[in-house]
Order: C-alpha cells, then structure tokens, then sequence
C-alpha cells in the first residue's frame, strides 16, 4: 500500500571521513534508504550491522555507495567508515 514503509532498508548510516594525516573527522556523509542485505553484502558482516560498529570503505565499496550521498567519497583524502548515524 502506499504510504507504508518499505520493509528491509537500512535507514540511519553514515559514512564518516577521517583524516588521514590527523585522524580528525572532517565529512560525515548521510546515506539514504538501502536495502539492508546489499549492505550485509557489501561488507561482508552477515547480521551484525545491526550492531554500532564502524566498518571501513575501500575505493571499491565507496564507488558502489557514491550514488546514495550527496558529494563524492574521496577514499584518498580520507579514511572513511560505514556506521550507524547517533
């Protein structure tokens, strides 16, 4: 029905940009609305996502959840981590 949420998306992630050179957080990234399992998938923790761990991005996972932020991830510049937005 309409108006219903949609079941199985992972609402709430953030991806977190450190620093490389001072390990300061300098960009947080909001995620929108994706399908839980792809995550699970993506990252290779079956259902511990549901968990407040922070899970780190490569250059290859950054490109395939670049179309869910609003800027680039530039894994270069900083280190960035998958976690649960608080």
């Amino acid at each position: 029905m309409k108006g219903e949420p949609q079941q199985g998306l992972a609402r709430g992630f953030v991806l977190q940009g450190f620093d490389r050179a001072t390990e300061e957080l300098k960009i947080e990234l909001h995620l929108q609305p994706v399908p839980l399992d792809r995550l699970r998938s993506l990252f290779d923790v079956g259902d511990d996502l549901e968990t407040c761990d922070a899970y780190p991005l490569d250059a290859a996972t950054a490109g395939v959840l670049s179309p869910l932020v609003s800027e680039p991830i530039d894994t270069e510049k900083y280190e960035f981590f998958l976690q649960r937005y608080a």
